[in-house]
């Protein structure tokens, strides 16, 4: 099996004290965590914070554990990360699984019902233990052993309980619903069935892909326009402010500012997170997603460059990653990349 060409994003848990109370507590083989743009061995006892991976490989296997005692089982092949964005309730952590399978049993949530998002999902959760695969097609599998999930997709959502699953591929709605009961479920396989389909058909598949990105592209453009709006009101309001100081002193500039500067403040920083955690969001996917299918559909036709169907994959590709490096890479810095 190819190593790591994959991504999902999964859960948001809406309370920042889970992304800085994650550990790990079990490592078997070799494992990885990236932070800051570097790699470390990772040991048992290690902290995470928000940006930083674990980083299994084909023989290891990584446990994690948070303050709520919910627990992250992290498969070989695959890569998790935390990240943050700001929800409806402030600024929130996200659980992401990058590549290949990771499963999660949720400890006491105290009423915060957490959220699982992929590139092609949202799901809300309620009391819940469940498996989600990330295949290198870029589709999501979710696989319920208890509780109540909610997937949506592209407007239309399922529900999930127990000992049922759901697909939903990049860019499309999900699928029909289906028992576990019966069924075993095996991540290699469905994989590999996955990709198999990807590769018989890749201009599909990479208009499935551009499409999935396109939806990352336009969450940053809206957040972007409001940003410019914001700074533009800004600006003007703080010039009303200056003028408030010089003609009626500071006890009423403070008053001003309380009232009108301070709120614009605190309406920014929201606005800069969530246009990171969608550039993030865009990189990981083009990193893992539709640059595993380049190098994989590269080594196919290494011997015959000229044929064309690879030719109108390669215009297809070509066009994708235009449009990711004019609306996302602005919003990137070196570390990132």
């Amino acid at each position: 099996m190819k190593k790591i060409f994959l991504i999902i994003f999964i859960a948001i848990i809406a309370i920042t004290t889970y992304g800085q109370n994650t550990s790990l507590v079990y490592v078997d083989g070799w494992v990885d965590i990236r932070s800051a743009g570097e790699l470390f061995e990772a040991f048992p006892g290690d902290s995470l914070r928000a940006g930083d991976s674990v980083i299994t490989g084909s023989d290891s296997y990584a446990e994690l554990e948070q303050k709520n005692l919910s627990s992250i089982f992290v498969e070989p092949d695959s890569i998790f990360t935390i990240r943050e964005m700001e929800g409806s309730s402030g600024k929130e952590t996200v659980l992401s699984t990058t590549v290949g399978s990771v499963s999660f049993k949720f400890g006491k949530l105290f009423g915060i019902e957490p959220i699982i998002a992929t590139p092609s999902m949202v799901a809300g959760i309620r009391g819940t233990e469940l498996t989600v695969y990330a295949g290198e097609d870029g589709s999501t599998l979710i696989a319920v052993d208890s509780g109540l999930v909610t997937v949506e997709s592209q407007g239309v959502s399922v529900d999930l309980v127990k000992d049922e699953g759901v697909e939903v591929l990049p860019g499309e709605v999900p699928g029909e619903k289906f028992s576990l009961l019966g069924r075993e479920m095996d991540f290699a396989s469905w994989n590999a069935e996955k990709y198999e389909s990807l590769i018989a058909d890749p201009e599909t598949g990479l208009k499935h892909m551009g499409n999935q990105l396109d939806g990352f592209i336009t969450e940053i453009v809206i957040l972007d326009n409001l940003l410019t709006e914001l700074k533009m009101e800004k600006e003007y309001i703080k010039k009303e402010w200056q003028k408030i100081l010089d003609e009626q002193g500071k006890e009423q500039g403070k008053a001003f500012f309380n009232k009108n500067v301070h709120p614009l403040d605190l309406k920014t920083g929201p606005l800069f997170l969530n246009i990171r955690y969608y550039s993030l969001s865009s990189l990981s996917f083009r990193r893992f997603i539709l640059g595993g299918l380049y190098l994989d559909m590269k080594a196919r036709y290494i011997m015959d460059v000229n044929n064309n169907e690879y030719q109108k994959f390669l215009s297809m590709y070509e066009d994708v990653m235009n449009s990711f490096e004019e609306s996302v890479v602005p919003f990137l810095d070196a570390n990132d990349i």
